[in-house]
């Protein structure tokens, strides 16, 4: 299928940015820690996560769904938990992986402000080592493309790792967009989860 530009995508990714996190915000604690509590029950059930041996997981914001529980989950299966740093390598934004076995591993400020692995005790993990990976994202379509936080982190992450890696969005329902402004870098993701289920999509992000 004919991917959807428009003449200027950035501008209307802000846009959506803005709107998606004011729906975001106005979301009820109640209902985010419900849903958040579904989506990792759902995550959990999945066999690209059962049978993974080593997970890579991210540090959400206060607006995207608490995956905590999913950590422990794989945790408690024995997983080797992998979180990012984000290195900002001039105009290449990098993920850098670093397997963690505890919370206390997990407490250096991000630039997001989000909370990274202590890189003088938690280990670097290699793109290939990563069996499973859960993103996050402020919006996704019908097509499964998503709409990131605006660093690049992920479409940077999303472009290096094999088609084979699994990889699974962790979003809110309230998320999904007719369709997400694209330019020619972003990635899509093969199924996102939401509470209510799992979205899987057919289309490639080439």
């Amino acid at each position: 299928m004919k991917r959807e530009f428009l003449s200027d995508p950035r501008a209307a990714k802000e846009k959506m940015r803005s709107s998606i996190r004011a729906t975001l915000r106005a979301l009820s604690p109640a209902f985010r820690a419900e849903a958040s509590l579904v989506i990792c029950e759902l995550a959990a059930q999945l066999p690209a996560f059962t049978q993974a041996d080593c997970v890579a997981f991210f540090a959400p914001l206060p607006s995207e769904p608490t995956i905590h529980p999913l950590i422990e989950e794989a945790w408690a299966q024995h997983k080797r938990v992998v979180l990012p740093r984000m290195i900002q390598n001039g105009s290449h934004p990098q993920l850098e992986w670093r397997a963690v076995t505890d919370w206390s591993e997990v407490v250096e400020p991000g630039p997001f402000g989000l909370r990274e692995p202590d890189h003088t005790v938690c280990p670097l993990v290699n793109l290939r080592e990563l069996t499973c990976a859960f993103i996050p994202g402020i919006a996704f379509d019908h097509e499964g493309f998503r709409l990131g936080r605006g660093g690049g982190f992920y479409d940077c992450f999303l472009s290096q790792v094999p088609a084979t890696l699994p990889r699974i969005g962790l979003m809110f329902s309230c998320q999904k967009v007719s369709i997400v402004p694209r330019e020619l870098h972003d990635q899509s993701l093969p199924i996102v989860i939401t509470e209510e289920g799992p979205i899987v999509f057919t289309t490639l992000s080439s």
